[in-house]
């Protein structure tokens, strides 16, 4: 895996990340980095959308997006797993596993924007995938968004193994 503070091969070795299970104080740390991570997402809606229909829809996101991730982390860490580089969360990810169907569901990730390009998303995916099959689950899911702002994630996830879609359009109107 390669990230920034991660030289290529070619120059002096940076701190390897590692991935490891969460633990409830890894909460704040994660909510940070989600509204670190999401918000090339949320300008990009907002220039689809318009500012009312974004605002009144999206505009505490932020807050939102926190506790979601926090909740997630803090009560959920069995489901749950965070990059370190030198002894620092850099990413995150959640799944949930829904059994009687046998699919795992990849819910909220991200990676400090110091640390995106490099790779640790993609572990990440994989590493979820792995425990994934080791759950007895047979397929996986993912859900991301067709904007600019996810193209990232839609790479991330392509490089994962994700080869088949379905095209999801959702709209938007002032009253």
């Amino acid at each position: 895996m390669t990230c920034p503070s991660c030289p290529s091969s070619d120059g002096p070795r940076g701190p390897e990340p590692v991935i490891r299970p969460a633990r409830p104080e890894d909460a704040e740390r994660c909510g940070e980095i989600a509204v670190a991570a999401w918000e090339r997402v949320f300008d990009a809606w907002r220039e689809l959308i318009a500012d009312g229909p974004w605002r009144d829809s999206f505009g505490d996101w932020q807050q939102r997006k926190r506790a979601s991730v926090e909740g997630q982390i803090r009560d959920h860490c069995a489901a749950a797993a965070v990059t370190e580089i030198d002894g620092e969360v850099a990413g995150f990810v959640t799944w949930r596993l829904h059994g009687e169907r046998g699919v795992g569901e990849i819910s909220n990730n991200a990676v400090d924007p110091t640390h995106q390009g490099g790779g640790i998303g993609t572990a990440q995916i994989r590493h979820v995938l792995e425990l994934l099959r080791e759950a007895g689950m047979t397929s996986a899911r993912v859900l991301t968004g067709g904007d600019t702002g996810h193209a990232p994630a839609r790479a991330m996830y392509r490089n994962a193994g994700f080869t088949r879609g379905i095209p999801y359009v959702e709209y938007f109107m002032e009253l």
